[in-house]
């Protein structure tokens, strides 16, 4: 899917799927309010890639793309210091768009909403199994995602979870399920993380708006 060419113009000049989903996730982290720099790290794409695209991107996937865009001359990388631990004498490759990359990715951003769907849509729904839950539909702040989507969701699966245990399971399958719900479990706490940490985004927010 990733392979996949979007169309750039009328004279047949394209670019992977890929390829603008990493352009596009650099200048959204930059453009981000709470990113106090114009740079971003490889770990910043991955997760970005992750929760706004739903595409469990490996490191062996991001970090080649990310070479072969230097080679271009579409980001320039640097190093610097290690973010995550500041007493730690690591360091860490940056990013950052160049003239020609913020071009690039504006021609992508500025494609048709159609086209640019069209290239995407098969990316939600072969990297996660289903497809992505919208939004967009939802009168603000009424969401009610957490009822409408989340807990529906949770209760089916259980529910489905359930409908996989009957006695005639040996002990072998009983214990290949229950390897299989424990790491069901780990999902959901991963999840939750990942959920705290836009409670956190949100807070940050919140404290640039009363400035």
């Amino acid at each position: 899917m990733f392979s996949k060419k979007i169309r750039l113009d009328n004279k047949g000049k394209t670019v992977s799927v890929a390829t603008a989903l990493v352009l596009m996730a650099i200048d959204e982290i930059i453009e981000d309010p709470i990113n106090d720099s114009n740079v971003v790290y490889g770990y910043q794409i991955m997760t970005h890639l992750r929760e706004s695209y739903s595409w469990n991107v490996k490191s062996g996937t991001v970090y080649p793309i990310l070479k072969k865009l230097d080679r271009e001359f579409l980001i320039k990388k640097g190093v610097a210091q290690d973010r995550t631990d500041n007493n730690s004498k690591r360091q860490m490759i940056f990013y950052k768009l160049t003239p020609k990359g913020k071009k690039l990715t504006r021609v992508i951003k500025n494609l048709n909403d159609d086209a640019l769907d069209a290239a995407l849509s098969s990316n939600e729904s072969n990297t996660t199994g289903h497809s992505k839950v919208d939004l967009k539909g939802t009168k603000f702040p009424d969401k009610k995602f957490a009822e409408n989507y989340l807990g529906p969701f949770l209760i089916d699966f259980d529910s489905q979870v359930a409908n996989q245990i009957p006695n005639k399971r040996t002990n072998d399958e009983l214990d290949q399920l229950k390897g299989e719900i424990e790491k069901s479990i780990e999902q959901l706490e991963i999840c939750k993380m990942l959920l705290q940490g836009q409670i956190s985004r949100i807070d940050t927010l919140k404290r640039i708006k009363k400035k």
